[in-house]
């Protein structure tokens, strides 16, 4: 049987457009991928990437075969371009004038060219401005391909240039029998117990469940361990011991937006030991759990977690890192 589009999990709507538009050669000339963290908005750019360039050697579509999909597969492609924040809270005015600055130049081996932005919802006015051009008027060989976790965060003008797709989430249940089929299950040494309540952390998210599994993983995130030292901190030491800790912290804006991530992983399962409800998706153990908050109430735990809430939307709105990690270490919670 025929295959389209058969890296993507579910997303039958999408992928009954995607690839009856492709096929024919009527694709839009932009397209919005929305969708949370870990839904599938990168494997669907890819194989859309994939598609544009497919030589159809085999049934398939795309046919994963030919030499555009292999080059594709591996990230050699040199007609897909990648353009992101980087290190910046957002994507800047001279990221989209660099990309466009490009758009004139005629593909390098195939018939199109792919500029793929990651974090376009993080596009400041001046950036989604720059771009309205090209999106209104590219050349025929252009093709943009917007990842966002919420395209309200684009402009309405933006927005009215291009299809906008919604990745699938999934429930529960599938979630739980998608992981259990996984490798990384294995890897992780995560029980029965622990695969169902990542699935059900997950929001529907096949890639945020991976990431409860990774978490898991020996050895997989030094990060964590530095949130589970910096969430013990927040605890229980006092404020002298708290400011020594975070002035000696050295990572980069990318590090610490994940180490905060982390943190409020680890908050909200020390708030489920409190709770009696649930088990633990951070810590190794229930157990380990309960010996940080045995001496900690409810009030401080919810502060706590209101407080690196705030920290982590601080880091990603540019803010001064020792401004911030000062201002966590003093809070009252």
């Amino acid at each position: 049987m025929k295959k389209r589009f058969g890296n993507v999990i579910g997303n039958a709507v999408n992928i009954e457009l995607l690839a009856t538009e492709l096929e024919n050669g009527t694709q839009s000339h932009a397209y919005i991928i929305e969708g949370p963290v870990g839904s599938g908005k990168h494997t669907i750019a890819k194989e859309i990437c994939k598609a544009l360039f497919c030589l159809r050697e085999g049934e398939d579509f795309p046919c994963g075969k030919c030499r555009f999909c292999k080059l594709t597969e591996a990230g050699y492609n040199t007609d897909i371009s990648f353009w992101s924040k980087g290190e910046k809270a957002t994507i800047q005015v001279d990221v989209i004038r660099d990309l466009t600055s490009t758009i004139s130049y005629a593909p390098d081996v195939g018939k199109y060219k792919v500029y793929i932005i990651e974090d376009a919802g993080k596009m400041n006015v001046s950036a989604q401005n720059a771009l309205l051009l090209s999106l209104e008027e590219p050349p025929s060989y252009v093709v943009f391909l917007l990842l966002c976790t919420d395209s309200a965060s684009l402009l309405e003008t933006v927005r009215s240039r291009a299809v906008t797709l919604k990745t699938e989430l999934f429930s529960t249940d599938f979630v739980e029998s998608w992981l259990k089929s996984s490798p990384q299950v294995e890897k992780s040494g995560a029980d029965s117990t622990f695969v169902r309540n990542a699935a059900i952390a997950s929001g529907g998210s096949l890639g945020a469940a991976l990431a409860a599994l990774d978490i898991k993983a020996d050895g997989s995130a030094a990060l964590a361990k530095e949130a589970e030292v910096m969430v013990e901190k927040l605890c229980r030491a006092p404020l002298a011991q708290r400011l020594l800790y975070f002035s000696s912290l050295k990572y980069s804006r990318g590090e610490y937006e994940q180490l905060f991530t982390f943190a409020l992983k680890a908050l909200r399962d020390l708030i489920a030991v409190k709770t009696g409800s649930g088990e633990t998706l951070f810590f190794t153990d229930r157990e380990s759990a309960a010996a940080v908050c045995s001496r900690v109430k409810m009030k401080k735990l919810v502060e706590l977690y209101d407080a690196v809430s705030a920290a982590d939307a601080d880091i990603k709105a540019n803010a001064s890192s020792n401004t911030v990690l000062t201002s966590l270490a003093c809070s009252k919670a």
